[in-house]
């Protein structure tokens, strides 16, 4: 087997029907054609293998069109793309006194001492992963304790809250996640950079919300365009709202009482009508506008389904439907998103499509 680096796959090659080899270039612009002895198995994963697919005529019959691209096969690939969303809401620890050195911010991060700490004893602040834990829960009525049904959302406990530096950076950097203005990142980092603390980010498991990747143009080298649509769905804006009165209600257990925990009871300044009362639905209306981001679980946008779905690009077996010796095997096939992050489910795939290559060719 080898394996070719540096190198940029533009288009599947057919014959007919059937898909015989892929074309691709190098660093230097140099274009190869390889050929398959049996089949071509497209890995890309879930913004690449849809980019690439309708590249070389696999697609929405207007998406191709618009695009001057040759139609080889009529499927709805790109059409059902989703994503987790999150929204995050920073909780504060008053009764924590935490040593200047401990603060969790850039410059403690990079400092000599903190990076000799861990190289020596592996402790300190660099052995913190970026989510300390996990959990899951329901959001049917207010219950928020796991029962029969899968779990509506997960919550991501992040070790630091939004704990910057004012620095210019910081702020940009805020304000291209959060949407939020100059005045608003500045005012909010400047308060609340050495405040002990942590993160806590509702993610929406099952979304209803779908989204989208088309062509930018017929360009393999021009990016798709890419439209998570989070949150669009009022199902999916109730669970959120839900998931962050779980949040609310759990900062105001005893433990976390006993810590001096709050949160900071922020108004969004780019809106003109605040709301009036915080957890209202209007104030967390608001939170979700202006903090929804998508978690990058990208998914579903080569959708796994019977032949009859009209919305399915794969069938059961991962191969595109309505050709022959072509496949897809990464998270685009996933039909609907799964209870959590998406790394493992996708090296799960890789294994599942392994077995059934090995069972097609050796049965």
């Amino acid at each position: 087997m080898d394996v070719v680096v540096n190198a940029h796959t533009t288009k599947i090659i057919f014959d007919g029907k059937r898909a015989v080899g892929v074309r691709f270039v190098r660093t230097g612009g140099f274009t190869y054609e390889v050929f398959a002895s049996r089949e071509v198995i497209i890995s890309a994963g879930a913004i690449n293998s849809p980019h690439l697919l309708m590249l070389s005529g696999i697609g929405p019959k207007e998406e191709l069109d618009k695009h001057k691209i040759p139609m080889v096969a009529d499927l709805s690939v790109g059409r059902e793309y989703q994503d987790h969303s999150s929204v995050p809401f920073d909780m504060f620890f008053d009764k924590v006194p935490v040593p200047q050195s401990e603060w969790f911010y850039k410059q403690n991060l990079e400092s000599i001492p903190n990076i000799l700490r861990y190289l020596l004893f592996g402790k300190g602040l660099l052995t913190a992963g970026p989510v300390a834990a996990v959990s899951f829960h329901d959001a049917n009525d207010g219950k928020y304790l796991q029962t029969t049904d899968m779990p509506k959302f997960q919550i991501h406990y992040t070790v630091a809250a939004s704990n910057l530096e004012p620095q210019a950076e910081d702020s940009v950097r805020f304000n291209k996640v959060y949407n939020f203005t100059n005045e608003y990142s500045d005012s909010y980092i400047k308060n609340n950079h050495h405040r002990t603390g942590c993160n806590l980010a509702a993610v929406i498991l099952h979304p209803y919300s779908r989204g989208s990747i088309t062509l930018a143009s017929a360009d393999p080298f021009d990016r798709p365009i890419i439209d998570p649509n989070i949150l669009s769905d009022p199902r999916d804006r109730e669970v959120a709202k839900t998931s962050l009165r779980y949040v609310r209600d759990l900062s105001q257990t005893s433990t976390m009482q006993s810590l001096g925990a709050h949160f900071l009871d922020s108004r969004y300044p780019n809106k003109s009508k605040l709301a009036s009362e915080p957890m209202s639905d209007e104030y967390l209306d608001e939170v979700i506008d202006y903090k929804g981001v998508v978690v990058w679980h990208p998914a579903s946008s080569c959708k796994m389904g019977s032949i009859e779905d009209k919305t399915a690009v794969v069938d059961s077996n991962l191969r595109v439907i309505g050709l022959e010796g072509l496949r897809v095997a990464d998270n685009s096939i996933m039909p609907h998103l799964t209870s959590g992050n998406t790394n493992a489910p996708a090296m799960m795939i890789g294994e599942k499509a392994a077995d059934m290559i090995l069972q097609t060719y050796t049965s």
